[in-house]
């Protein structure tokens, strides 16, 4: 299971979009995919109709509240629903939405203290036992998490304890750049930390202006967010798309699957799954270097013998793989 989280320091970038439909993509290529709104002050996965659950169904805010009163983890299964079907092929969607959106959402939401959950009940366990709950009860291959923007109480749920990745979607100007710095930064920190864990990042330019750019604005800005967030070019960039069609909600990459937008994310998905060791479409395809997006992940990775040892320990009963 491979758990990546979808943060940007401002809205507006179409960061939600971009994670509904990296999601498409992932599930109409076969995978399992598990979507999780944690943008709890400003849920977005609902306006999806594709998304929708047909009857309410707690999520995110009920499973906190409910561990709180009752001192245990409850089983996953009360807080997702199965989604649409996407597409044709094998792949799979679940959803964990952020709660109940009735008139008492807001308030059950304030009434969670998130650094007294960490500090006196013991916080960072309890998303431990969901995060292994997604991957025992789901069996899903990917958990991609929608996060609230901003620095907020749970960001470093979402952007260190909870991701194996990170993207990071930006309009590169300077309030966003700057504002990732930070970010960025903490992300990184993770390594040293006592877990000593490493979380991939991508740095994925959005909602960026599809126009002449005569003054080289778009390149000077992209440069300056290269050298300040620590990146050598994107891994994907999504661009400005004109269409009342995302006023109804419409998933790109399902019901455009050949527009220029779809395009780019299924750019944003290939990304992904190119860091994935555990993925086996994945390391077919990085072996193989048959695409510029796996060329480039290569050493990215750890060395060479190192990246050859992981595959093998995640792929030694696959013939084709280790072969």
């Amino acid at each position: 299971m491979y758990v990546i989280t979808f943060y940007s320091f401002k809205g507006g970038v179409g960061r939600t979009m971009a994670m509904v439909n990296a999601a498409a993509q992932l599930v109409k290529s076969g995978r399992k995919v598990l979507l999780v709104d944690f943008d709890l002050e400003a849920p977005g996965l609902d306006a999806f109709p594709l998304l929708r659950p047909e009857t309410e169904v707690p999520g995110i805010v009920e499973f906190v509240s409910d561990y709180l009163t009752t001192g245990c983890a409850q089983p996953v299964a009360k807080y997702v629903f199965r989604g649409a079907r996407l597409g044709e092929g094998v792949g799979r969607l679940w959803i964990m939405p952020s709660g109940v959106r009735n008139g008492t959402y807001g308030a059950r939401l304030q009434a969670i203290n998130w650094q007294n959950l960490y500090s006196e009940h013991n916080g960072y366990l309890l998303f431990e036992d969901l995060r292994a709950q997604w991957e025992s009860h789901l069996e899903v291959d990917y958990v991609l998490v929608d996060s609230r923007t901003g620095h907020t109480d749970v960001g470093g749920i979402c952007t260190r304890q909870l991701p194996d990745a990170v993207v990071l979607s930006l309009l590169p100007n300077e309030e966003n750049i700057r504002g990732l710095e930070s970010i960025a930064a903490e992300i990184r920190q993770e390594r040293a930390g006592p877990l000593q864990k490493k979380i991939e990042m991508f740095f994925v330019p959005s909602n960026v202006p599809y126009l002449d750019d005569e003054e080289d604005i778009l390149n000077r800005r992209l440069e300056e967010a290269e050298r300040r967030l620590g990146f050598v070019e994107p891994d994907a960039t999504i661009h400005r798309y004109d269409s009342l069609a995302l006023l109804d909600g419409e998933i790109f990459s399902i019901t455009h699957p050949h527009s220029r937008l779809a395009k780019e994310y299924e750019q944003l998905a290939t990304a992904i799954t190119a860091k994935n060791l555990d993925d086996r479409s994945a390391v077919l395809r990085l072996l193989s270097s048959e695409d510029a997006i796996f060329r480039r992940a290569i050493p990215e990775l750890q060395n060479l013998d190192s990246l050859l040892e992981r595959i093998q320990i995640s792929h030694s009963r696959d013939g084709e793989v280790i072969h």
